[in-house]
């Protein structure tokens, strides 16, 4: 008999021991995931603010800068937002992790080869190290793009995927939500003729 109770707790230390191992490796194979799902998408995802923008809401004077290595902005590192502009601006906003954003980046590379009437800006909703990381992985043909960190805080959109028009006259023209190329189109000839409807 005490040679069976003896096999007995062998046994069942080996099964604890063989059990904790198990839980170590999930713990560590848990954070693995874990940072690798941060490379994916950049980091921490931008906070939605308590305040938003609406149509027709005066658009403060700003210049914000590009991301390192984004498409220029007539020529230079810097976008000019509010005032008097000679075209309109669409900001579109999108993250990596974003299941509604899919796409968004091929329609904006697509529509800025048709010589959209507006500036199109891709807006990545996460923080400007995050941003010029995905940027380099993912780099958008002749499309500006900045972090929504820099933009003013009026114009941060709450949700991604999201569009915010300001017109050649400084105002907030249009907010939408894209989904797809023809929406991002419309958003903009909006934008674009929002001056002669004011």
């Amino acid at each position: 008999m005490s040679t069976v109770w003896v096999v007995a707790v062998v046994l069942s230390w080996v099964v604890v021991a063989l059990l904790v191992a198990v839980v170590l490796s999930l713990l560590r194979q848990t954070a693995e995931l874990r940072l690798r799902l941060d490379g994916l998408d950049g980091g921490e995802l931008f906070e939605a603010p308590e305040w938003d923008a609406a149509e027709g809401d005066p658009v403060p004077t700003a210049t914000v800068p590009l991301l390192p290595g984004s498409a220029p902005v007539d020529g230079g590192a810097l976008l000019e937002l509010g005032g008097p502009q000679d075209r309109g601006v669409l900001l579109v906003f999108h993250s990596p992790g974003c299941a509604g954003c899919v796409g968004i980046e091929e329609a904006l590379e697509g529509l800025q080869r048709e010589g959209p009437p507006v500036r199109l800006v891709s807006v990545l909703a996460l923080r400007p190290d995050g941003a010029a990381d995905h940027l380099r992985r993912r780099p958008l043909q002749d499309v500006p793009s900045l972090s929504v960190d820099v933009l003013p805080r009026e114009l941060r959109r709450p949700t991604t995927p999201s569009m915010l028009g300001i017109s050649p006259d400084g105002v907030v023209a249009a907010i939408g939500r894209p989904d797809g190329p023809g929406s991002i189109r419309e958003l903009a000839l909006l934008t674009a003729n929002a001056r002669d409807a004011g």
